[in-house]
């Protein structure tokens, strides 16, 4: 039974390992990030930058109702993209949710869960005992818009929700809560 569990979880860290580098292969890495922001419209393949506005967008959530990005404005937000076949993706959607009980009026978090059915991403929220939103993008349409080519990746937003911080992949809760706290003392 242990060396049945073993060989499935290998398997599993090599379909995450795959579906990286496919999706590496397919579109690049990103341009580098810079830290100031620059005027004028993204150009095809530019990644987002520190300091723009985050691209709105409006997803449904697991549980059925519809989540707009602009309903977290007031607050600092940490969007989220993951999947259930990304293996460091299960740590860190715990550690998130270690984040939201400690701080909840600090951070609001929207975890888009990228291609995956409903039924799936509500039984990941059930097994994990997760409370804040976990959003559906069947389409890839706002992973696509934030040009997420590895999992996971975060971006931290202000409480204006502009990018302030951009994680390519996991994040550390003790760095997430010190940026956090470095976004609240800048109100």
């Amino acid at each position: 039974m242990i060396r049945l569990r073993l060989i499935v979880r290998n398997i599993a860290a090599l379909i995450c390992l795959g579906a990286a580098f496919l999706l590496l292969a397919r579109s690049g890495l990103p341009d580098k990030i810079e830290s100031y922001a620059r005027s004028g419209a993204r150009g095809a393949g530019e990644a987002l930058e520190i300091g723009s506005a985050a691209p709105p967008f409006q997803l449904w959530n697991s549980s059925g109702e519809q989540v707009a990005l602009e309903d977290a404005a007031g607050m600092a937000t940490l969007i989220n993209f993951w999947a259930t076949y990304c293996g460091p993706c299960r740590q860190e959607l715990r550690d998130l949710q270690r984040l939201q009980d400690s701080r909840p009026d600090l951070v609001r978090i929207l975890a888009v869960n990228m291609g995956e059915s409903a039924a799936s991403v509500a039984d990941w929220r059930i097994n994990l005992g997760i409370g804040y939103d976990l959003l559906l993008d069947p389409a890839l349409a706002v992973s696509k818009l934030y040009m997420v080519r590895g999992l996971p990746t975060s971006y931290l937003l202000d409480s204006s929700l502009r990018i302030r911080q951009v994680y390519y992949g996991p994040v550390k809760l003790r760095q997430l809560e010190a940026d956090i706290e470095r976004l609240a003392r800048r109100v």
